[in-house]
């Protein structure tokens, strides 16, 4: 580009066909660029008038299939604490809650009863699921957690079973 000395620096040559065809260019990728994000926002819009015309045609048909997936997508006071928690040890861990990785999922969890671990599971589960992050929970790991639990609760409830049967035949003996 050429330049002229105009006594207070060196300023490009406005005048110049160099000058003038680069300031151009510079324009038509600014229009291009404008013209681009404009057509991709009409598309955006016309699929959102779409998906909005699919909605409407489904939604009378699925009124109750609707309002048992809102009721179970809903997050509960205590799924909300649940995961207050998991936010607070991830934080102390220096780990992402938001989305979670599946290894502090797992690690949290570890830190619970069976019950516990459940629940939680759930809870992180559904705050991931409401906020359109990947369930960590359906991790290999954090799958085998849970399943853990869930062996322990069952041992429990028949050890439980167990015991409750031992005392009736005790009580039917003596009587």
């Amino acid at each position: 580009m050429t330049t002229k000395d105009s006594g207070c620096g060196i300023l490009p040559n406005f005048e110049s066909e160099e000058f003038s065809r680069w300031w151009n260019e510079g324009e038509e990728r600014d229009e291009q660029r404008r013209q681009q994000e404009a057509e991709e926002a009409q598309r955006e819009a016309d699929l959102q008038r779409l998906y909005d015309a699919i909605d409407a045609n489904l939604s009378p048909h699925l009124k109750a299939e609707l309002a048992a997936e809102n009721e179970t997508a809903r997050v509960t006071p205590k799924q909300k604490a649940d995961f207050a928690d998991f936010r607070a040890t991830c934080t102390k861990w220096g780990m992402p809650y938001l989305p979670a990785t599946p290894q502090a999922v797992a690690l949290f969890l570890a830190e619970g009863d069976a019950d516990t671990v459940l629940r939680r599971c759930k809870s992180i589960s559904v705050i991931h699921r409401a906020v359109g992050e990947s369930d960590p929970c359906e991790d290999v790991l954090v799958r085998a957690i849970v399943r853990q639990a869930r062996n322990e609760c069952s041992q429990e409830r028949k050890s439980s079973q167990e015991q409750k049967t031992k005392v009736i035949n005790s009580d039917q003996k003596a009587g």
